[in-house]
């Protein structure tokens, strides 16, 4: 195998490479983000099996999705995108797991410690689709428990 240093050479070079094959690039790009975005899905998904799952399917989608990187200067948005879709998926599967709900939890917090305001209204919209598929009276039910912080007893209430 032909070794490279990709201090050598530009993010877009790279991805460069990889649109054409090349498996270097590809592994490059992986030593690159794959711990970022392990510790990114590990926060979510509370599972190390389970982040190492997304970072495996992500770079899976990337390898196979590759020709189609056209005008892309860095990855970076692009495999946090991806990954976070792949959550939003997950929850959407698991919307009464425990999990779903520290998440739904940690969004205030997100939001608070986000770089990114765009980021964060990106995925509240995504997270309102997500709700939006549900039948009427789980996501009321949904929306007044995880997002309104109400009891039980309140929501039978209302």
């Amino acid at each position: 195998m032909q070794t490279k240093k990709h201090t050598n050479y530009s993010e877009r070079q790279i991805i460069d490479l990889l649109r054409q094959g090349s498996q270097w690039a590809f592994e490059a790009m992986f030593i690159k983000y794959s711990k970022e975005l392990f510790v990114y899905s590990l926060q979510f998904t509370k599972s190390s099996e389970k982040a190492e799952e997304i970072v495996h399917d992500v770079f899976l989608r990337l390898w196979l999705n590759r020709d189609k990187l056209k005008d892309v200067d860095s990855l970076h948005p692009l495999l946090f995108q991806m990954s976070r879709n792949h959550l939003i998926n997950a929850f959407r599967a698991n919307v009464n797991s425990p999990v779903f709900e520290e998440y739904v939890e940690h969004l205030d917090y997100r939001r608070a410690e986000s770089h990114s305001p765009l980021e964060y209204e990106e995925f509240v919209g995504q997270l309102h689709r997500c709700l939006d598929k549900l039948p009427r009276q789980q996501r009321i039910i949904v929306v007044k428990s995880k997002l309104e912080e109400l009891s039980p007893s309140e929501i039978a209430e209302q």
